[in-house]
């Protein structure tokens, strides 16, 4: 029974002054730091994109899914006959504006 052998793996050790940098915008990629060299090396787009969403991506996500629930919560209030609809209506509008915001972080459209 023959095995296949992969390749010996090609590693990179950024400069001790750059690795923070280098780090830093593989995060900020979302990809894995193989498909970031090899996007970057090459000038293509990645393979794929990484398997796991970056941090910040996952907080805009969570907090979007806040606004939601929040959103659900201020038209509950807005029934009630004792909710000034000036501060009500003010409250919307907000969080209008909050949601619009999270989801051009995440690159989507309102």
């Amino acid at each position: 029974m023959t095995e296949k052998k992969r390749d010996a793996p090609i590693s990179y050790r950024p400069p001790e002054a750059l690795r923070e940098e280098f780090r830093a915008r593989v995060e900020k990629s979302g990809l894995t730091v193989s498909a970031f060299i090899t996007a970057s090396i090459f000038a293509q787009e990645a393979p794929r994109q990484a398997r796991r969403a970056p941090i910040e991506q996952q907080q805009v996500t969570r907090l979007l899914a806040e606004t939601a629930a929040l959103h659900d919560r201020l038209r509950a209030l807005g029934d009630a006959d004792r909710v000034d609809p000036a501060l009500f209506d003010a409250a919307v509008r907000d969080l209008q504006i909050i949601r619009a915001a999270l989801l051009s972080a995440l690159g989507r459209r309102p």
